[in-house]
């Protein structure tokens, strides 16, 4: 499984580039936190690859136990709330079985070792856990746009995919009030992350089968596919 210019980085490149994409605000949108149930006290809840976290004021409000897991630690040093970890995805440094929910949303299409992040999320989830993990959906606009600007040839033309890129994602997002530079982050999030892939949902429900688990659910929320895994 490869990203479109079937040409995988390692860690180490993907790591320094979202060590350095840190958005100048925390925007979450209400969709995403719908995901999140409301009963789940007493339970150990984690966002894993969670950036500045799309969750962590809603687990603040409901009091969660929370663990925030990124491999960038100027994302770790966003979060203010619950127990914080600097890991990658591919070696979690925690028990077998000791997480009740996970939350994993738009991180493993980025990951080189994608099936082994996998399988270390559903290793540290209880019996009977769920995982929630979001990932790039195939055949939508952010798919198309990727594949055009890397496959432009000159300057001029990967300039006005980004400005056509811009006016998009203004356009989506202008109700959030999201700034000059804000929206700059998104780009190049969007367009020159090192790895990205946008797989068939097929893809993922056969790693995840492989590690004996349940798919209870997928559904569709704006570019991503959410699926919800039961060990």
């Amino acid at each position: 499984m490869k990203n479109q210019n079937n040409d995988i980085p390692n860690q180490e490149i993907v790591t320094r580039f979202y060590n350095k994409l840190i958005f100048p605000s925390n925007i979450s949108r209400e969709n995403y936190e719908k995901l999140v149930p409301k009963n789940l006290h007493g339970k150990r809840i984690g966002d894993f690859g969670c950036g500045q976290s799309l969750f962590i004021e809603l687990f603040r409000n409901l009091k969660y136990d929370a663990v925030f897991l990124d491999i960038s630690q100027n994302a770790i040093d966003t979060i203010d709330y619950g127990e914080k970890i600097c890991a990658s995805l591919t070696e979690i440094p925690l028990d077998d079985n000791s997480m009740d929910y996970i939350f994993c949303i738009g991180v493993v299409h980025h990951i080189p070792e994608m099936e082994l992040a996998i399988s270390e999320m559903i290793r540290v989830l209880c019996p009977g856990g769920e995982l929630i993990l979001g990932v790039y959906a195939k055949g939508t606009i952010t798919e198309f746009i990727k594949n055009k600007y890397d496959q432009s040839q000159s300057k001029i033309s990967k300039k006005i995919i980004a400005m056509i890129s811009r006016l998009l994602m203004w356009y989506k997002n202008r109700d959030l009030g999201i700034n000059k530079q804000e929206l700059q982050k998104r780009i190049d999030d969007l367009l020159i992350t090192p790895l990205v892939r946008y797989l068939p949902i097929d893809d993922y429900i056969k790693i995840i089968k492989n590690c004996d688990c349940e798919i209870k659910k997928v559904e569709r929320m704006n570019q991503m596919n959410i699926l919800r895994i039961i060990k």
